[in-house]
């Protein structure tokens, strides 16, 4: 943030409000409609107003009155123009041999290099699964895992979870979470992301890491990166299927396709074949087009604008968050393959603001925890992202090569089940008779108006149409993210707007712009 003539950086925006009570204190419009589109802000945007953040890979330098930036690390995926990013031209064996290779000495390099014992995080997923066998090698003597359980079944993964901390001979380690547990904590949630969040995924993450404390440990291992490196989510897939159908949009056989997508889901968006080719047979026409893979999820997520406020409303028209992504993907975008294009688009979207971000280190840093990431190792991300498609993504078989590496070191239960990504209890957390004050305090009418995001009869509306479903959970996917989404602004402009909290002066954090001698600041 520059101010006043001064310059003011930290790792949290909270930080940078304390160093300066002066510092004006609002929402910035582009920010919240970043974060309604895309799931989160893409750097340099922020979500507050004159605050903005460091692209990731990226260098900035104040300089004698002069700002640059300049990248340090970026992707760099196969086309035939440039040899330096060349396809790996081996067998489907020999990339496994080289994976398998390249996530050991990741895995080795973050506990050998660790002056504490180092834990894992361990969901029962293939991903966390693979990293903790592989941990369990370097660890020593004593290795504990810690894994989160859900009071809800249509989440819990403890079957699987104990499996490999059984297979493993870990120190195994659960926290059983509810609804009322994630509404207990979720503004101190909110606290710690410093931007709206569409899911309370992130909360049952905060009680892991602090039960990981509790037990002792600063640093844990976890299997995040894997899905975006070797091609694990249904959105892949989605693609894939969605780009296949697309050379053929009048045929039946291929959207058929579609119903192999979403299978952990209770309200699937495929389950009804007739709302499935309409929804994601919309602009199928436009197959090649930067952004193809992602539309259903950006349409999806920008529904709750309808929620907005008549002033906000009108900034976000002024604005559309997806041409300014795609007006600034590189040059080279072109020239990548289609599942390179979808990997790229979510590492600088969703990954990078969202999961290690909110769910990710501010979640382990709310108690001094560090997170540690074996997939996010530069020379095996440099790897994955040389391997040939069909090697990730095989047919529709996500994460295939890794499966191979898999299978001699992880149960074959693990190994064989079906992709369920980590979800937690949403809306319902919130409507209950029981839910907490703040709930109702951040809702009403008088904080609606206040913070001028969303329309109060609107949310009124939403929240009664959420409490009339509670009893049976028959909550679509829009109004879940819709609620979360408001709640969390809500929160957030009540904890950052409207409140001036207090703090140590930060005065030694702020920098005068016009001294000569340089400052780096890493990303």
């Amino acid at each position: 943030c520059e101010h006043g003539g001064r310059l003011y950086f930290a790792s949290e925006v909270k930080a940078i409000f304390a160093a300066d009570m002066n510092i004006p204190r609002a929402f910035d419009p582009a920010g919240i409609d970043q974060t309604f589109t895309l799931w989160t802000v893409v750097p340099p945007q922020g979500v507050f107003q004159g605050i903005s953040e460091l692209t990731p890979g990226h260098v900035r330098i104040y300089e004698s009155g002069t700002v640059r930036e300049r990248a340090f690390w970026k992707p760099c995926y196969p086309e035939t123009s440039d040899p330096r990013c060349g396809e790996f031209t081996g067998s489907l064996d020999d990339a496994v041999d080289d994976v398998r290779g390249a996530l050991e000495a990741a895995t080795a390099l973050r506990i050998v290099q660790a002056d504490v014992p180092v834990g894992c995080y361990l969901s029962g997923g293939l991903d966390s699964s693979l990293v903790a066998a592989l941990g369990r090698r370097y660890a020593g003597e004593r290795f504990q895992t810690f894994s989160l359980r859900f009071a809800d079944a249509e989440y819990d993964e403890t079957r699987f979870q104990r499996l490999v901390a059984g297979a493993t001979g870990s120190e195994h380690h659960e926290v059983v979470v509810s609804r009322s547990d994630i509404a207990e904590i979720f503004p101190e949630v909110i606290n710690h992301t410093e931007r709206p969040i569409l899911r309370t995924a992130p909360a049952p993450l905060f009680l892991l890491s602090r039960l990981v404390r509790e037990h002792g440990i600063k640093v844990v291992l976890t299997g995040e990166g894997a899905d975006e490196m070797f091609a694990g989510y249904d959105l892949f897939r989605e693609g894939k299927v969605r780009r296949f159908w697309g050379r053929q949009p009048a045929s039946t056989g291929r959207s058929r396709l579609l119903e192999r997508l979403y299978p952990y889901l209770s309200r699937s968006p495929v389950h009804q074949q007739a709302m499935a080719r309409q929804f994601f047979g919309r602009d199928i026409q436009a197959y090649d087009t930067p952004g193809f893979a992602h539309d259903t999820r950006w349409r999806t997520t920008s529904a709750i604008k309808r929620l907005f406020s008549a002033d906000m409303r009108a900034e976000s028209e002024r604005r559309n968050a997806v041409p300014e992504l795609i007006a600034r993907l590189p040059a080279e975008f072109s020239r990548w393959g289609s599942l390179a294009q979808d990997q790229y688009v979510e590492i600088q979207t969703l990954m990078s603001g969202y999961l290690l971000s909110s769910q990710g280190d501010r979640m382990l840093m709310a108690h001094s925890v560090e997170g540690r990431f074996p997939f996010l190792d530069d020379e095996l991300v440099t790897l994955a992202n040389s391997l040939p498609a069909a090697y990730k993504l095989r047919v529709l078989d996500e994460k295939h090569v890794l499966k191979r590496v898999a299978e001699p070191i992880v149960p074959s239960e693990i190994v064989a089940r079906k992709k369920q990504p980590y979800r937690a209890p949403n809306a319902l957390c919130f409507v209950a008779d029981d839910a907490p004050a703040y709930v109702r305090e951040a809702l009403s009418e008088t904080a609606l108006r206040e913070a001028n995001v969303f329309d109060p009869k609107s949310v009124t509306r939403l929240l009664d149409k959420c409490r009339a479903r509670a009893s049976d959970g028959d909550l679509s996917n829009s109004d879940n993210m819709a609620l979360v989404g408001v709640l969390s602004t809500q929160l957030l402009h009540q904890q950052f707007v409207a409140s001036r909290p207090g703090g140590v002066r930060l005065g030694e954090l702020s920098v005068d712009v016009e001294r000569e001698h340089r400052e780096e600041v890493l990303a």
